[in-house]
Formats: C-alpha cells, sequence, structure tokens
C-alpha cells in the first residue's frame, strides 16, 4: 500500500508568504535607504548652497571692512597732513601777531620820542629864557650894589663933599626898580605831555587801524586764492593767475 504525502494548501502558501515578506522588507529597505541617501545628497547640497551664501555675505562684509581700513588709512593720512599744517599755520600766524604787535610798538615808540622831544624843546626854551633873567638880574644887582657902595662912601665924605653929591646920590637911591617876579609861563607845560596822555595816544592811533566787519577765512578759502595778511581781500595765485590766462 503506497502512501502518497499530500501537502496542505497552508504547507504550501506560507513560505510564499514568507518570501514576499520579506522581499517587500527588503524593498521598504531599499526605498528607505534610498531616500536616506538622497536626503544626504539633498543635505549635502543645501549645506552647500548654505556656505556658498554665508561665504559671500562673509566676503561682502570682509569687503566692507576693507574699504573702511582703506578709508580709515587715507584719513590718517588726512589727519597728519593737518596736523603739519595746524603747525605751520600757528608759526604763520605767530609772525603775523607779531608784525601786527611791532607796528603798534613803533607807533608807541615814535608817539613817545616825538612827545619826549616835545618836552625838551620846551624845556630848553625855558632854561634860556631864565638864563636871560638871571643875566638881567644880576646886572640889576650889580648896579644896586655900586649905588649904594657909592652912596656909604659919599655919606662917609666931608660935609662940603656930602652936600656937594647929596643931589646926586639922593637922585640914584630914588631910583625906582621893579622887584623882579618869575616871568609868567616860564615853568614847563605838564598838563600838555601828561593830559589824557594815553586817550590821546589811542585818538592819533585810530589813523593807523581800520575796523573791518568782514573777515576772509583762510580756512575756508579756495587754495588758489592767496589772502592779505590782515584777512581783507584776496587775489589769485600767481600760478593759477599764468594757467588762467
Amino acid at each position: 500500500m503506497v502512501f502518497v504525502k499530500v501537502e496542505s494548501e497552508e504547507d504550501t502558501s506560507e513560505p510564499e508568504t514568507w518570501r514576499i515578506k520579506q522581499e517587500e522588507q527588503g524593498g521598504l529597505m531599499k526605498v528607505k535607504e534610498e531616500r536616506q541617501d538622497l536626503n544626504e545628497v539633498e543635505e549635502t547640497h543645501q549645506d552647500q548652497k548654505d556656505a556658498e551664501e554665508q561665504s559671500e555675505e562673509l566676503k561682502t562684509a570682509l569687503k566692507s571692512l576693507q574699504k573702511k581700513l582703506q578709508h580709515n588709512e587715507k584719513m590718517k593720512g588726512e589727519f597728519k597732513k593737518t596736523a603739519e599744517h595746524i603747525k605751520s599755520q600757528a608759526e604763520h600766524t605767530e609772525r603775523q601777531i607779531k608784525q601786527q604787535f611791532e607796528k603798534l610798538h613803533q607807533f608807541l615808540r615814535d608817539e613817545e620820542e616825538a612827545t619826549i622831544t616835545a618836552l625838551r624843546e620846551e624845556e630848553e626854551q625855558k632854561k634860556q629864557m631864565m638864563k636871560e633873567k638871571l643875566e638881567e638880574i644880576n646886572r640889576h644887582i650889580s648896579a644896586l650894589s655900586h649905588t649904594i657902595t657909592d652912596t656909604e662912601e659919599m655919606m662917609k665924605a666931608s660935609e662940603v663933599c656930602f652936600l656937594k653929591e647929596f643931589p646926586v646920590s639922593m637922585e640914584r637911591v630914588q631910583i625906582s626898580q621893579p622887584d623882579p617876579q618869575t616871568p609868567t609861563g616860564a615853568l614847563i607845560d605838564v598838563p600838555r605831555y601828561l593830559g589824557n596822555l594815553l586817550f590821546r595816544v589811542w585818538k592819533k592811533m585810530q589813523d593807523i587801524v581800520q575796523n573791518t566787519p568782514v573777515m576772509l577765512d583762510p580756512n575756508t578759502a579756495h587754495p588758489h586764492l592767496i589772502l592779505s595778511d590782515d584777512l581783507t581781500s584776496q587775489e589769485l595765485g600767481l600760478l593759477y593767475s599764468y594757467m588762467a590766462e
């Protein structure tokens, strides 16, 4: 008797199901891996894109810093030039100040010399007048002395001589001579020199100074212009004037 082993439907279908499941799982794993690879590629691409964008952004910021550095270097040079110009300005201005004050000093020296000269001239005139007065009074003193001496001698003479000379002697004694007086205006006219001296000098000083309400500023003037020392006028520089012609 032969027995035939008949596999049940369940027995034959189970391996196939398992295989299918395995294939499905493998497919899912493959898809998952592919998706993961794709995501990694996308992430790498995004990272590269972000890196490029950030690199460009950093380059832009770096260019801005480089421009700022160039500007600062330029300003550093300008500051050095300005410092040198300030020194030159101060030296030039100091020379101009000294020149202006020297004009005032010279004016004051001239005024002082003129005033003292006038004083000395008056002194000489008054001294000469007093010298003449002294000579005159010396002559009067000498004449009086002789008259007194002669009269005293005559009074000692004999009565005959006394009576004879009396009329003449009496006439000489009775001659009227005015008492000497200090002449008017003999002394130095001090108020003429000291009265309001500073004010008078200041008034004269106005003849050599002028008040200019508008001043030119060398800091804002065109570099081709040359300003006068008192900053009241201007003219073109020689080189620029030649080029303009």
